[in-house]
């Protein structure tokens, strides 16, 4: 949207510098929302169409415009057009990409093994349950892809709309570095990162958002990953059209919380509930009754 066209035109005070609350790609004023000092909390992105508060959080497009244009709501939608805007900006579902390689997984990719279940029962996972569950497989200690080594793995399918379009590859060798590995990406039919793991028909309005697959499988089916905490606009955008809320669940580091913090904005400025759930370990690290705890806190508080 033609922010700065509307705001000119409907004389807003704003400003794109000079202040703390400003940065490159936004545009701010000051938030008909707050109560309080006038200091351009409010921020319009101007690349992803979407208004927040460095206050009092995110806001609807439609209601930011009524109480900043002072006009009846009837006529919102019309200025919107009028300035090449859109109510909310979702994303397309994510479509498969032509590739130059054809999807497949890493050489002797096989059923689970005993030390693939060791590995599981360790962590206090079922071996069966989650085979049956996430389809997983296992590789032994000759697994290779493109040249890169994928041995000793646990081999997570990643589906989207019913098919297996990448996959996901966790050591079970501690030490192990990186602890996950993806499918290359010219084999993805839809890149990892413009998804999310889980169960799509089985999610409800409350969502679970968390980093990885193990997270998913601990804290079930109303779980859903975004494959680390470096998560995408993308990502944010299909969490936005798919749930109503968003309670987020990351590691306890520094570094993970910072990330979790910018998701809940992020959703907040589409208009979607989101909390951070704090828990003092990696979710996938839970026992299964303190997992069990937490869905059900999550769910029933």
């Amino acid at each position: 949207m033609r922010i700065l066209d509307l705001y000119k035109d409907y004389s807003v005070e704003h400003i794109t510098e000079g202040n703390r609350h400003t940065t490159e790609g936004w545009v701010n004023t000051h938030c008909p929302f707050c109560v309080g000092s006038r200091d351009f909390h409010l921020g319009y992105n101007t690349s992803e169409n979407y208004f927040h508060c460095w206050r009092c959080g995110g806001h609807s497009i439609r209601s930011t415009l009524v109480e900043l244009l002072r006009i009846p709501s009837d006529q919102i939608t019309q200025v919107i057009r009028d300035y090449g805007g859109a109510d909310r900006a979702l994303p397309p579902e994510p479509k498969p990409t032509i590739n130059l390689k054809t999807f497949k997984y890493p050489s002797n990719t096989v059923s689970l093994t005993k030390a693939h279940r060791t590995y599981l029962e360790n962590r206090n996972f079922d071996p069966d349950k989650i085979h049956t569950l996430w389809h997983i497989a296992g590789t032994g200690p000759a697994s290779f892809l493109d040249g890169k080594n994928y041995s000793h793995r646990i081999v997570a399918p990643v589906h989207w709309d019913t098919k297996v379009v990448s996959f996901q590859a966790r050591t079970i060798i501690e030490g192990t570095q990186p602890k996950y590995k993806a499918c290359p990406k010219d084999r993805e039919i839809i890149h990892h990162q413009n998804i999310l793991y889980g169960m799509p028909r089985k999610w409800t309005p409350r969502g679970i958002c968390v980093e990885g697959v193990t997270d998913v499988w601990r804290l079930g089916y109303r779980a859903f990953a975004v494959f680390g905490i470096s998560w995408t606009l993308q990502q944010a955008r299909i969490m936005a059209k798919r749930f109503d809320e968003v309670v987020i669940v990351f590691d306890p580091e520094e570094q993970a919380q910072i990330q979790a913090r910018k998701l809940q904005k992020a959703l907040e400025g589409y208009r979607v509930k989101a909390h951070i759930e704090n828990i003092q370990t990696d979710p996938g690290a839970l026992s299964p009754d303190d997992a069990d705890h937490l869905v059900k806190s999550i769910y029933h508080g």
